[in-house]
């Protein structure tokens, strides 16, 4: 704990708190529903949770952006980023109803201002013109090829903003297909042993 705490630009103030708290509800829901693998739980405070907010050491952003964890699961990397920056607007995007229904007493139990879980498929979200050009930041963990997400992730982001997609060992080698298919930057982030960020950052449009 004392390292993520430790980790710059974090808030801190009741860090510990909500993080004992989510890992206290994760537990409980694990034994009903499989949100996390067994045996994970217990090094959530020690890998999982520190993976999901270490990118904010490295990649500022920018006081009150809109954020969507596509694929949200058990609410990785989206409510730790929530937790250590309070002003992020969050919306946890996941299609089964079990998980969803987790975001969704996560978020009420721990009374989180400026987030929601919605339940629907990242296709689904992409075809809505509402959704359109609605997001600084887009995050993702375990939930595919970056190559085959990312066209569907694409018209959700804003111009200048980013996407994160959180790798382990196949983070290089998804790389090349990756910048194949987009003309926006793309690029490298190694955050540790067997954990690196792939990161698109969309052009800003000319005036």
């Amino acid at each position: 704990m004392q390292k993520i705490l430790d980790i710059p630009l974090v808030d801190n103030s009741g860090l510990e708190a909500r993080i004992q708290a989510y890992t206290s509800l994760l537990s409980h829901w694990n034994t009903i529903i499989n949100l996390v693998s067994t045996g994970t739980v217990d090094k959530l405070l020690t890998r999982l949770v520190e993976e999901s907010v270490m990118p904010l050491v490295h990649e500022p952003v920018p006081a009150g952006a809109r954020v969507l964890d596509v694929g949200s699961g058990a609410g990785l990397p989206g409510f730790p980023l929530k937790f250590a920056r309070p002003d992020l607007e969050m919306v946890l995007l996941e299609p089964r109803r079990k998980k969803w229904l987790f975001l969704r007493r996560v978020i009420d139990e721990l009374r989180l201002e400026g987030a929601r879980a919605e339940r629907a498929r990242l296709e689904e979200v992409a075809a809505r013109p509402d959704w359109r050009r609605s997001f600084d930041l887009v995050t993702t963990r375990g939930t595919g090829p970056a190559a085959d997400l990312f066209p569907r992730i694409e018209s959700l982001m804003r111009p200048g903003g980013r996407c994160w997609f959180y790798k382990g060992s196949s983070a290089q080698e998804e790389m090349d297909p990756l910048a194949q298919i987009t003309s926006h930057p793309v690029r490298l982030l190694e955050l540790g042993r067997n954990f690196s960020l792939l990161i698109v950052e969309m052009k800003v449009e000319a005036p």
